[in-house]
């Protein structure tokens, strides 16, 4: 069986598209107690959140954790502590490129299994006004994602001049490299 260690709907969403056949654990675990390098952030996550699911599941369980992180030089972002701090984040993303991280597991400790891996895409932002920016704010719950914004969004509110890499990392999901993953260990 395999458990998506997520209660994220677009996590859901998305695992959904490769098999119906899964159940959800949503970890408890503090994720402000990471502090690792910004290449290493994500999957550090991902690894503590599968390790606090670790004996919530049956051991032949395959347990899939992800953790996404936003990135701008040496500036980590993760969810916005409220709208001032959306604001400020994504008046840094504006006209800049950033990283989108998001470090994933697949682990089933019966199996033997412990596949860990980061995946990066690059976003490149337009120039924003503070009015687009606030719109975007107050228009859209943007609490509950890395970078105070959701690719998905980008159709109504044009925040995104590029991307490089994959759109489904970007939305904190790795789409093509954890269907390979579950290909290969025959989950699906």
């Amino acid at each position: 069986m395999i458990i998506l260690g997520s209660s994220s709907p677009r996590r859901i969403e998305l695992l959904k598209t490769l098999t119906n056949d899964f159940k959800i654990l949503k970890p408890d675990f503090d994720e402000s107690s990471i502090t690792a390098p910004s290449e290493i952030y994500s999957l550090e996550e991902a690894k503590c959140k599968y390790f606090s699911l670790k004996n919530l599941a049956n051991p032949m369980d395959f347990i899939i954790t992800c953790d996404t992180s936003v990135v701008l030089g040496a500036e980590i972002f993760g969810k916005p502590k409220d709208e001032k701090d959306a604001f400020n984040i994504l008046k840094k993303l504006s006209n800049k490129t950033h990283k989108v991280i998001t470090g994933y597991v697949i682990a089933s400790s019966e199996n033997n299994v412990f596949i860990a891996k980061n995946v990066i895409s690059e976003v490149t932002f337009n120039d924003l006004t503070d009015e687009q920016i606030l719109h975007y704010i107050k228009s859209e719950n943007v609490y509950d994602k890395a970078g105070s914004y959701a690719i998905q969004d980008d159709e109504n509110y044009q925040l995104i001049k590029k991307i490089k890499g994959s759109y489904y990392n970007i939305m904190g999901f790795p789409l093509e490299e954890i269907k390979s993953d579950l290909i290969a260990l025959k989950l699906i």
